[in-house]
């Protein structure tokens, strides 16, 4: 250690530690809590496939900007299944970033879908429809 007493380096060890602590554990979470509208939603369901997934698409109002996310859900396990968030004009929470939403949901995990705006499938929105690609 270049003459550098395992004290010292020790002291240099935790001060570094010390420094990026606050960037690594403490980092404030740039995604604040939002009230979005639910605007529409679109199901590519699997039929008659044991071990499948079906496709749910959620669109959303989010302070007057549309955002559109996905969530693959194995037929399986219906209990991941959003059938609670399928009802147009319903509030909830959500926070996103550029790729993902997370939906809150009391006294569950939150819903994490994937932003998706390559699908052309809503009919009841044409807010949703123009959002997509």
């Amino acid at each position: 250690m270049g003459g550098m007493t395992w004290g010292g380096f020790r002291v240099l060890l935790c001060a570094a530690v010390a420094i990026a602590a606050p960037v690594s554990f403490g980092a404030t979470d740039d995604k604040s809590q939002v009230q979005a509208t639910i605007l529409d939603h679109g199901e590519f369901m699997c039929r008659n496939c044991l071990f499948g997934v079906s496709d749910f698409y959620l669109c959303f109002d989010a302070n007057n900007k549309v955002l559109i996310g996905h969530d693959k859900v194995r037929t399986q396990t219906w209990q991941k299944n959003p059938v609670d968030l399928l009802e147009r004009g319903k509030t909830v929470s959500i926070r996103y970033d550029d790729k993902f939403i997370w939906v809150s949901r009391p006294g569950q995990k939150d819903l994490k879908l994937r932003q998706d705006y390559s699908k052309k499938l809503f009919l009841n929105s044409d807010r949703c429809l123009a959002a997509t690609k």
